[in-house]
């Protein structure tokens, strides 16, 4: 099944901040955005990995579930967003071919890789940010 176009928005980061900072840094960004499709919430957590949900503001309902990934190599601590499950806008939009339909609470997603860029490079203003913007 072809995805949409938005499901390969990611935020890729490379600092000199230790693992367990960045996994702070990215549990902290959730709480950190608000938007009206959604919140973010955490799901799970671990030393290399946060597991996080936009859920939607009235029925609590799962509209997109994203990962941020972290390892150490070479040196220096990488981190990867990545979108694994979604839902996507209905009504007319389920006309359009699969590829051009847009992903419902993206914008909480774009909000949340924002915030965590923020932390990231406050603290690490040589920090290597690149943004893959889906579109």
């Amino acid at each position: 099944m072809t995805k949409p176009a938005q499901t390969r928005a990611s935020l890729s980061v490379g600092t000199a901040l230790p693992v367990s900072r960045v996994a702070d840094l990215a549990a902290k960004a959730a709480s950190s955005v608000d938007d009206p499709a959604g919140r973010i919430r955490v799901e799970a957590r671990s030393l290399n990995a946060v597991s996080l949900s936009v859920r939607d503001h009235i029925e609590g309902n799962e509209l997109l579930r994203f990962d941020v990934l972290i390892d150490r190599a070479l040196g220096r601590t990488n981190s990867r967003t990545m979108i694994t499950t979604f839902t996507v806008k209905g009504g007319v939009s389920a006309l359009m071919p699969p590829a051009k339909r847009k992903v419902v609470a993206f914008s909480a997603y774009e909000t949340y890789m924002d915030w965590f860029v923020s932390g990231i490079v406050g603290e690490d203003p040589a920090a290597l940010v690149t943004l893959v913007s889906g579109e």
